[in-house]
């Protein structure tokens, strides 16, 4: 972060090339490049899931078992550890992390909300401003009135 923060003000504030950062600073001018474009580094993405040779015949039966947890009361859920004894009862002979890691993964993915909520007025009911200035004239009034 405070390479990307160096790379930006050297380019921008002390106007160097990308060139003479690559030299100064010792990153190579693809990074330069990369920290100029965005403002923090980004996050880390696999191309390709890994290999979960042991877990993998059981994810359809974590899948099952979170679907039927999701009908029960709340208190009666299944947690990661329950869901790892029943696995174990099934022939499972995995490691517990890798088994409530796979659960937890599978129920962050089942829940998507939206980022957003989306507002519905009524034509002509509703106004929603965020920052601006408007003159408007009111009728009621001899002046025109400023709303804010």
């Amino acid at each position: 972060m405070d390479d990307y923060e160096q790379i930006r003000k050297a380019y921008y504030v002390e106007g160097l090339s990308i060139r003479a950062i690559s030299k100064q600073l010792g990153h190579s001018r693809k990074a330069i490049r990369k920290a100029l474009e965005h403002a923090e580094p980004e996050g880390y993405q696999r191309k390709a899931p890994r290999n979960a040779p042991v877990i993998a015949p059981y994810q359809a039966r974590i899948e099952e078992l979170l679907k039927e947890s999701e009908q029960l009361p709340r208190k009666q859920r299944y947690t990661g550890h329950k869901i790892y004894q029943l696995l174990q009862a099934e022939g499972y002979r995995g490691v517990k992390v890798i088994c409530t890691a796979t659960f937890s993964q599978q129920r962050r993915a089942r829940k998507h909300c939206p980022a957003y909520l989306p507002l519905e007025f009524d034509i002509g009911q509703d106004a929603q401003v965020d920052w601006g200035e408007a003159l408007a004239e009111i009728t009621a009034y001899a002046k025109p009135y400023k709303c804010l």
